[in-house]
């Protein structure tokens, strides 16, 4: 809406009583598009998540703390574990949290429901073949949606130096306004990321389980709330990845968007 000129009003969770009803967004007043609206418009179709290691080459000094910037503008906290003994405790809980997941059968299922193979009619999901690389390339324990560690439990090569930094995104309550506001922030931040070719991998498996959780907040300052966490780099290649039709993830009755 900015990109085309005109200032979005939103209202979050208009509807008290229904908590699935999460904003109103209506067509403001016009006003001319400023640079970062065109910056982070032309980042949308560029952003993707990536699963493995990134590239070796290092994030420029002056990203981190513009990423930061763009979290504050949303009401967010954006920490990042720079600091050696913080990323080992914080690669231990994702550890932790992993092997968790891989031990249950329920969570296994969900996540092959996920994976589709070449040919099947699907517009969401995740290709099969999406991900070349085993999910524990790097210190941070991804996600393994492809079975690969039934296969082989150990990764051909551990690329510590292909992590990419790490940051932590936070919010200062935990109730679901601070959740869409952790969502608008996260997206701010990904799509300054993209616009200079920087993409996110995703370890959000400590949030997921209470007592990992609690021990995460530890690492944030001001007492914040966990709510995301994802290492940065540049990746190694890009997929595009199948996407949901508009009209299946949003409503539009009027002027209306939930």
């Amino acid at each position: 809406m900015r990109h085309l000129g005109f200032n979005p009003l939103i209202q979050h969770f208009p509807r008290p009583a229904d908590a699935s009803f999460l904003a109103r967004v209506a067509w403001g007043a016009y006003r001319r598009p400023e640079p970062e609206d065109e910056r982070l418009f032309g980042a949308l179709r560029h952003r993707h998540t990536v699963h493995g290691p990134f590239l070796a080459e290092p994030l420029p000094p002056w990203l981190p703390g513009l990423l930061v910037e763009q979290a504050h503008r949303a009401g967010v906290t954006l920490d990042f574990v720079s600091d050696r003994a913080g990323r080992r405790r914080l690669s231990e809980l994702v550890r932790i949290a992993e092997d968790m997941r891989r031990s249950s059968p329920g969570h296994r299922a969900e996540l092959r429901r996920w994976i589709w193979r070449p040919g099947e009619p699907r517009f969401d999901g995740i290709p099969v073949d999406g991900y070349g690389a085993h999910p524990d390339t790097t210190v941070f324990a991804g996600r393994d949606y492809a079975g690969l560690t039934c296969m082989y439990p150990q990764p051909p090569q551990r690329r510590s130096s292909r992590s990419g930094p790490v940051a932590i995104l936070g919010t200062d309550r935990d109730d679901p306004e601070a959740w869409l506001r952790a969502g608008e922030g996260l997206q701010r931040v990904l799509l300054e990321a993209a616009h200079h070719g920087v993409m996110a991998a995703f370890h959000t498996q400590p949030l997921e389980i209470p007592s990992l959780r609690v021990r995460t907040g530890r690492m944030l300052s001001c007492g914040a709330f966990p709510q995301v966490i994802f290492r940065l780099g540049y990746p190694p290649y890009a997929r595009t990845m199948p996407r949901r039709q508009a009209t299946e993830v949003l409503e539009t009755p009027g002027a209306d968007v939930t």
